[in-house]
Formats: C-alpha cells, sequence, structure tokens
C-alpha cells in the first residue's frame, strides 16, 4: 500500500512529538530521583533564618484544659528558599519529658518516647519539597503545663534540578516550536489542497474548450480522428524523456491537442480530396498554421501552445512554412510536436495513402533528421517506436477512435505527472 507525503509527514511530526514527551518526563523523573548530597539541619521555629536554605514557623491555634492538663494545637511550615528540592523528609519536634501525641495532619507521625519527641514524614502528595516552596503540617500535644517548639530538626536529601530544568526548558520551546511548525504545516497542506483543487477545475475548464476544437476538426477530417490526442501523447513522452519540468510537460500536451486547430479554417473538399493538391488547395492546407496562430492568439495563459499551433511545420534547415524559421529559433514545443506530428501522419492511413511499416517510419524520420527535424528530438522518438510505447498510445485511443462518438476529453486523460496531481 502506498503511503502518501502527508501521511509520512504526520506520522513524523507525531513521532517527534512523543520523543519530546517522553524525553521531558525523563527527565522530569531524574530531577525527583538524582540525590546531590543529604540535609542535617536545625532550623529556628521563630521565623528567623538560621539557615541559608530552610526556614520554618510555629503558631500556637489553640490550646485547651484537659483532665491530664493542656492540650496544644501546633501549626508548623517549612519553607524551602534554596536553588535544591529536598526528598524524603522528617521532621523532628522535641516535646517535654511530661508530653504525649494526641493527633497530627498534614504529614505521618510518630511519637519516640525514648528521645522524647514527634518524628513527622510526609505523605504521599508531599514527599518533596520543591525549591520556593513550603509545605504546611501540624499536631496536637497533651502536657503538665503550657508549652511552644522553639526549633526543630529537619533531615532530607537534596535533588539537585538545575540542568534538569534547563533541559525541560529546551524541551519545552522544541514542543512550542514543533506545534507552530506542525500548524503551519496542516495550514500549508490545506492551501496546497485547495489549489490542486482550483486547478484541476481550471484543467476541466481549459479541456472543455480544447474538446470543442477537436471535435471541430474531427467533424472535417474523419481520418485523423484521434489524431491530436496521439500526438499529444507523444510530445508529452518526448519532453519527459528530454527531463523537461511538469509544467513544460503539460503545456506540450495541450500544445499537441490544439496544434491542428487552425483546420477548421480548410474546406472540407480541399482537406478530404484524395487527389493531388493544386498550388492554391497546397496553400489553404498550409495556412491552417496561421490560422491556429490566430485563433489561439488570446491563450495566453497556455505558455507555447499558440506559437506550436503556429510553426509546428517549420522545417530544421529553415525550409519550412509559415515564416521559414531555422534551426533552434523553432519554438521547443513546436519542434517536438513537429517530429510527433510526423510520426502519427506516418503511422496513420490517410485518404491518399496506406500508413507505413515501422522500419519505414525509422527509415524516413532519421532520413529528415538535421533537415526536417530537430536531431536531438529525433532519436527520442525513435526511441519511443523502438520500445513500443507508441503502440501503448494507438492501444489506448482504439477505442475513441472506432467509437468516435465517445470521444471526449477529461483530466484523466492527461497522466499525473504531466498534470503535477501527485499527492
Amino acid at each position: 500500500m502506498k503511503i502518501s507525503k502527508t501521511t509520512k509527514l504526520v506520522t513524523v511530526f507525531l513521532s517527534l512529538f512523543v520523543i519530546l514527551v517522553v524525553a521531558y518526563y525523563t527527565l522530569e523523573i531524574v530531577a525527583r530521583n538524582y540525590v546531590s548530597s543529604a540535609y542535617d539541619e536545625t532550623v529556628s521555629l521563630t521565623g528567623t533564618r538560621l539557615s541559608d536554605e530552610f526556614y520554618s514557623s510555629v503558631s500556637r491555634a489553640a490550646t485547651w484544659k484537659s483532665v491530664s492538663g493542656y492540650s496544644s494545637q501546633f501549626d508548623f511550615e517549612i519553607y524551602n528558599t534554596g536553588k535544591s528540592n529536598l526528598s524524603n523528609w522528617v521532621v523532628k519536634v522535641n516535646l517535654p519529658s511530661d508530653a504525649t501525641l494526641e493527633n497530627y495532619w498534614g504529614s505521618e507521625a510518630v511519637y519516640d518516647s525514648e528521645r522524647q519527641c514527634v518524628l513527622l514524614r510526609p505523605t504521599y502528595y508531599n514527599n518533596i519539597i520543591y525549591s520556593g516552596e513550603n509545605i504546611a503540617f501540624g499536631i496536637i500535644v497533651n502536657s503538665d503545663e503550657v508549652f511552644t517548639p522553639t526549633e526543630i530538626n529537619i533531615k532530607g536529601y537534596k535533588i539537585s534540578s538545575e540542568m534538569t530544568d534547563i533541559a525541560k526548558k529546551v524541551i519545552l520551546i522544541l514542543l512550542m516550536v514543533w506545534f507552530i511548525v506542525f500548524v503551519g504545516l496542516l495550514v500549508t497542506r490545506v492551501n496546497v489542497r485547495n489549489y490542486k483543487e482550483r486547478q484541476r477545475n481550471d484543467v476541466k475548464i481549459i479541456l472543455q474548450s480544447m474538446n470543442t476544437f477537436i471535435n471541430f476538426i474531427d467533424a472535417k477530417d474523419p481520418y485523423t480522428r484521434g489524431h491530436s490526442r496521439r500526438v499529444a501523447m507523444y510530445a508529452a513522452e518526448i519532453a519527459k524523456r528530454m527531463g523537461l519540468s511538469e509544467d513544460e510537460i503539460q503545456n506540450i500536451y495541450y500544445a499537441g491537442l490544439l496544434h491542428d486547430a487552425g483546420k477548421i479554417s480548410v474546406p472540407d473538399a480541399v482537406l478530404n480530396k484524395p487527389g493531388k493538391l493544386t498550388d492554391e488547395e497546397r496553400k489553404l492546407i498550409q495556412n491552417h498554421t496561421v490560422a491556429g496562430g490566430k485563433m489561439l492568439l488570446q491563450l495566453s495563459s497556455l505558455r507555447g501552445v499558440r506559437e506550436t499551433a503556429l510553426y509546428h511545420h517549420e522545417r530544421y534547415d529553415g525550409t519550412g512554412y509559415p515564416d521559414g524559421l531555422k534551426g533552434d529559433i523553432i519554438p521547443l514545443y513546436a519542434r517536438i510536436v513537429g517530429v510527433a506530428d510526423s510520426y502519427d501522419a506516418m503511422s496513420s492511413n490517410r485518404v491518399y495513402r496506406r500508413h507505413l511499416n515501422k522500419d519505414e517510419i525509422i527509415e524516413e524520420i532519421q532520413k529528415g533528421s538535421g533537415t526536417q527535424f530537430d536531431p536531438s528530438i529525433v532519436k527520442y522518438m525513435v526511441d519511443m517506436i523502438n520500445d513500443g510505447y507508441v503502440n501503448v498510445v494507438k492501444m489506448e485511443t482504439a477505442e475513441a477512435d472506432e467509437n468516435h462518438e465517445r470521444f471526449h476529453l477529461t483530466e484523466d486523460d492527461i497522466p499525473g505527472v504531466y498534470m503535477g496531481f501527485q499527492q
């Protein structure tokens, strides 16, 4: 199954997005688990910063008389003002010898009777005291006399996140760039799709006009029905083998379709005369190039089409008509269509003669190389005859030739490479 360019691009962009997200969360995990050093400090509860990294405060929320003495509620806050996060922290609060722990919140608490203190440890949601943030917890203590803690001891593991924070910022910037580029890509693809749709509609309009010309020509000369289409396909294939651009191949195809448009100005009696033509009749037929040039004068949007109709009977040695142009002065499209036109004329039955065989045609074309035809184009036409491409064209157009009422060009008749419709 062939995958379109759009699908490939989207796949690449989504892969990049997944990689960046995974990298971000990997750094997050690394940051949470990278221990740079252990921390063990006693911190005053007066709010005074005895440590460069942490300070703490305590407030007595309430005190009430109990059966055994007094019960006091203490609310603690610890502030991390350092550059590192502190994980797996443990806080020790010393108690009087007669005090006991009644309740706690905001942390897990254990009463240590041997050391006469309360050990507070984090719960699942506050295992890390992040740099620049604080945590709060509280305890209720029973004692004989009212008292207030003056200091706590904080232990834990410092997590240095400076490098990972920089890396995460870089990844976030890359994600922003990814988003901008991805949105730009989608907008561009939509615009390209709309452009190609408009191009297809333009092609339909162009081909409708061409069908009109071709139908007129076919109505005048039944012996050459399908001639214009075959010439167009031969000429486009020559251009492709010459390495011309897709735009030029497409224009040459159009030029091949309309190269004989001027024949509608030639009287039927002259065009279909089986015998020898008089000089006047020959001039009338030769004049179809000038008539075609005039008809296509307003078709300037298709480069080279008018010039091809006007000059496709010029000869490389300068003895052709209507202007006797010579060599490379003859427009390239006209030189290409001239060779294709001559081949189709020799390989088709005409009112005045039967078609030539393959060897006779090759001999005639090679004989005309440098005199009637451009030698650099002749070799491509001969190759197309030898490799059977011309037979493929004849097979494709045979049904249209036999059922002429069904012969009507559409955009599907033009190979995708000629139309630039690849996805």
